[in-house]
């Protein structure tokens, strides 16, 4: 069977529902057994090749390949996220979900690559690996920018909601569709017409096997919402609003966005052309500049600086070409003073709470003790009380009888 087929009938997807329609022409070629020439998708494939570029003094260097092993120091790794995501690699383009982690992963342990340009326009795709590749780029050591040219929706925004920055090329790009969705294509009737006879024989105990498939086509769509769609779409949130802190949960229930709507919902952060992207991802540090130099009679004393550069340039008001600046002795001894004095301050605080905490389990030491002799007394007084000899109740006749003696005295009274 058709590898890619099995894909398209197989899947659960996060996709854009404009798209999976899209498909439709090309599965009944693949079912009519139509192929097309392999050389009719060497374009795609060279779109979502990955590459590396290098600006040396300014200049843009000629592409390379990601797996070059003549790379400069502080280049940009490039790398297409572009049409229908499936897990593994389409013969008609995409690269798939495990090829494009594959990338990420291979860029971040490479020490001449100082950071990542995801460039995007997909719709989304399978659910099938996406999350993985989402967190190679959220857990990816290096900085990554994404750029999104028209599209970047369901899978796609998952992919890359963990971007340290997302840029959109137009206001009018669409962005979001956070949503889980399935369409299934019950085949059954086309093989029925073509003279296939299907049968189903199952062991005696397998009496829930492909139950999912027998609701849907049952018209029963309840079970496979709640415990596969909405299981899906619940990790799909909870990544995408880890991810981007300050996105608005009204993004969350599949809705896409245009752009200039999409930055004031928090889900990208600014528009800008592709060279602007380019000069995002290339205004990192890179690696052999991590390691800012101080003056010392040690040249060879450094200092690992990586994300934290940036916390330190403002802390020093550092402005411009960050990476002209180096870090003295005596900036180094006043860095150490400041942080001397913030574990001075959560020491104090710690033995504060501790105080604290100390003091409030002995109130609830003395309340328990105040509760039990207040107990105690209390049973003391009950016990007192029965041993005192008490009148006995009277019975309902002595009462009523009494009531009569009191009115007929009352009477005569009067």
């Amino acid at each position: 069977m058709n590898p890619f087929l099995f894909d398209i009938l197989s899947s659960n997807w996060l996709l854009h529902a404009e798209n999976p329609d899209a498909y439709g022409a090309m599965l009944v070629s693949l079912l009519r057994g139509d192929r097309i020439s392999a050389d009719d998708f060497s374009k795609a494939r060279e779109l979502n090749r990955p590459f590396v570029l290098n600006f040396d003094h300014g200049i843009q260097s000629a592409a390379q390949p990601l797996n070059s092993d003549s790379l400069s120091k502080g280049s940009v790794a490039v790398i297409p996220v572009r049409g229908i995501i499936m897990k593994d690699d389409v013969e008609c383009g995409p690269r798939g979900s495990v090829s494009i982690t594959r990338d990420i992963k291979s860029a971040d342990s490479n020490p001449n690559i100082k950071s990542i340009l995801l460039v995007v326009s997909s719709p989304g795709g399978t659910t099938s690996y996406t999350d993985i590749l989402s967190d190679s780029v959220k857990n990816c050591s290096k900085p990554v920018v994404a750029f999104v040219e028209g599209m970047a929706a369901s899978a796609a925004y998952w992919i890359i909601s963990g971007a340290d920055k997302i840029i959109c090329s137009s206001d009018l790009d669409t962005i979001g569709s956070i949503g889980t969705m399935l369409e299934y294509m019950d085949m059954k009737p086309y093989f029925e017409k073509a003279g296939v006879v299907i049968h189903e024989v199952y062991a005696t105990l397998s009496t829930e096997k492909n139950q999912y498939l027998s609701d849907l086509r049952s018209g029963n769509y309840d079970p496979l919402r709640k415990n596969l769609l909405d299981r899906i779409n619940s990790k799909f949130h909870a990544s995408v609003t880890a991810n981007r802190p300050s996105l608005d949960v009204s993004t969350l229930t599949g809705k896409t966005y245009f752009a200039s709507d999409a930055i004031s919902l928090g889900l990208v952060d600014e528009i800008g052309s592709y060279e602007y992207a380019l000069e995002q991802a290339n205004s990192f540090p890179a690696a052999n500049s991590n390691n800012i130099p101080i003056n010392s009679n040690n040249p060879d004393m450094k200092i690992k600086m990586l994300t934290t550069w940036a916390a330190i340039a403002a802390f020093f008001n550092f402005t411009g070409n960050i990476e002209s600046n180096e870090l003295t002795e005596e900036m180094v001894g006043q860095l150490n003073d400041k942080l001397a004095d913030q574990n001075t301050q959560i020491t104090d605080l710690t033995l504060e709470v501790a105080t604290v905490t100390e003091k409030f389990d002995t109130l609830q030491s003395v309340h328990a003790e105040t509760v039990r002799q207040h107990e105690a007394l209390k049973a003391e007084d009950a016990a007192a009380e029965t041993r005192r000899g008490k009148t006995a109740d009277k019975s309902a006749e002595t009462i009523a009888s009494d009531q009569y003696l009191h009115n007929k005295i009352a009477d005569e009274n009067i």
